[in-house]
């Protein structure tokens, strides 16, 4: 079994409970009162985002760093009622922010929108109801820091760059979602964990039908 088969394999079992969270809808930062203050990350979160990440048993980096109740082992950087944001330094693994990064030029390469480097980044929790009440994990990604505070304070996103995950039959799919404000550009795609492209729609509504 390949190397990243057998991380994606094993990291299911905690995944699994990802399934079956109902609609998978595009993260809409539903702050009602925007932060006006710049991102500040307080000193316990810049100790945690400065520590160097734990390796699994078999010396390979997990994709993330989550309790069983999806929750990361630092504090957010920005929280409103249905929203949680955290730097992704250790609770994204390096290794498999630079594969999201490269799935998103891939797919932003589509419409000439702009590229990210996986350095500018946010774990990105979503408060949901249904299910086990867990809440829906996605990533975002952003081309420069004034993105990254235009998106996550002021809910204005330039170049949105979002992936959901979502989890059928024991295998790992990702929402990605793609848009550039300026050319009035929004694209959804559903990826394999192959980063092969099965739908130019969510992975939830290509499974679950619309």
């Amino acid at each position: 079994m390949k190397p990243l088969n057998r991380l994606i394999f094993a990291f299911l079992f905690t995944l699994l409970s990802f399934c079956c969270v109902g609609t998978m809808a595009t993260p809409a930062h539903a702050s009602s009162e925007p932060a006006k203050e710049t991102i500040k990350v307080d000193a316990k979160v810049k100790e945690a985002s400065e520590s160097k990440p734990r390796k699994t048993f078999e010396g390979i980096e997990p994709l993330f760093y989550l309790d069983p109740k999806r929750r990361p082992y630092i504090e957010p950087f920005h929280k409103t009622e249905s929203d949680e944001y955290f730097i992704c330094r250790g609770t994204v693994g390096e290794w498999y922010r630079q594969v999201l990064a490269n799935d998103f030029n891939k797919l932003a390469e589509r419409d000439d929108m702009s590229s990210v480097s996986g350095s500018t980044c946010a774990l990105h929790l979503i408060n949901t109801q249904t299910g086990k009440k867990l809440p829906i994990v996605s990533v975002e990604m952003f081309p420069s820091t004034d993105d990254m505070r235009s998106c996550v304070l002021a809910e204005i996103c330039p170049h949105l760059r979002t992936v959901i995950l979502y989890v059928k039959d024991r295998t790992l799919y990702r929402t990605f979602i793609v848009g550039d404000a300026k050319k009035k550009i929004r694209r959804q795609y559903c990826l394999d964990n192959q980063s092969n492209i099965l739908a130019e729609k969510s992975c939830w509504r290509h499974f679950e039908g619309d």
